[in-house]
This record gives C-alpha cells, sequence and structure tokens, in this order.
C-alpha cells in the first residue's frame, strides 16, 4: 500500500489503512520517542497517545512535497514525547557549574565514536540536555524554535546543548580511559 493509500484510508477511519500506517511506522517512531525517553514502558504510552491523535487528525494533514508525511509524523511523536515530559515534570534544564566551565570539543577525529555507545549517554543523560540535543543535533531545530517548543528563552537551549555536548564528551572520556588502561 502507497503512502497516498494509507493517508486516505486513515482519513475514512478504515481500521486496514490505520493498521498497515501503525505496523509501517511503528519501528520508526518507537526509536524516535525512545530517545527522548528513554524508558520502554513510557515510550510505548506516548506511542500509543500519537498514533491516536495523528488517526484523529489525519484530515489536517496537508501534502508539502516529498518527505512531508513523515516529517508531519516526526513533529508529533516529538510533541507528544514532550508533552508526557512535561507532564511529568521530568523536563528540568539544570545548571552545573562544573560542566558549564568546561570547554571541550565534541569529537576527537582519532576515534570512531558507537552509535550504540552514544545512544546509550543520551539515556543517562539529563532529560533536559537530552531533549534539547535530539532536537538540535538529531531533529534539525534551530535554538528559536526549541525555545519556542519547550517554552524556554533561546539562550537556555543553547546552554542546555552545551551541557550536554560536554556530558557526552565527559562519558565518552571516562569510558575510553576505562578501556586503555
Amino acid at each position: 500500500m502507497e503512502e497516498p493509500e494509507i493517508i486516505a484510508g486513515c482519513r475514512q477511519n478504515s481500521p486496514h489503512a490505520q493498521r498497515y500506517l501503525f505496523d509501517r511506522y511503528y519501528r520508526r517512531s518507537y526509536h524516535v520517542i525512545m530517545r527522548y525517553l528513554s524508558n520502554h514502558h513510557d515510550t510505548e504510552d506516548v506511542l500509543s497517545i500519537s498514533f491516536t491523535r495523528i488517526f484523529k487528525n489525519i484530515s489536517q494533514y496537508e501534502n508539502r512535497g516529498e518527505g512531508s508525511f513523515h516529517r508531519w509524523l516526526n513533529t508529533i511523536f516529538i510533541n507528544e514525547s514532550i508533552r508526557f515530559l512535561k507532564g511529568k515534570r521530568e523536563l528540568m534544564f539544570q545548571e552545573d557549574e562544573e560542566l558549564l566551565s568546561l570547554n571541550i570539543p565534541l569529537v576527537d577525529h582519532s576515534e570512531i565514536l558507537d552509535v550504540e555507545e552514544v545512544q546509550q549517554i543520551l539515556a543517562m543523560m539529563p532529560k533536559g540536555y537530552r531533549t534539547v540535543f535530539n532536537l538540535f543535533a538529531i531533529e534539525g531545530y534551530s535554538h528559536k524554535e526549541i525555545g519556542d517548543m519547550l517554552h524556554i528563552n533561546e539562550n537556555t537551549s543553547k546552554s542546555q546543548l552545551s551541557k550536554a555536548r560536554n556530558y557526552m564528551v565527559q562519558k565518552l572520556k571516562k569510558k575510553y580511559r576505562h578501556e586503555h588502561q
């Protein structure tokens, strides 16, 4: 089933089309949401809420060219993840003077980073850091857009990204030192 058929079927509340959409996008959406929540059970809850919202609001989707449906879906997954974190009051932006004082480059070209290692570090990262890091580095939002989404100052977004990068570097350095002793 092609994307236009899936969308048309979902607009007509076809259970077959809804199931097809769910099956087709489940894995990808799971990974998007998991990057924000780092908890399987919470991710499943947000997936359920997200797909319910998608089916309810699919009539509002406007095709704006290639990839627009993926972007529309992604926006819903991200917004629901943020809404979930805010609802649990887990989205806090931490001040950590020790990390602020560090000025460490994110990438050391002498080593190749393992994606799984980076994902593990992201999962351990404070939620405020992780959320801004995901929105900026992975999703490609600007600091202004992130500020608007999270209802924070643009400079807070920049600060959280810097702290997230420093957190990542510290964990990678610690792991690297431990492995090479």
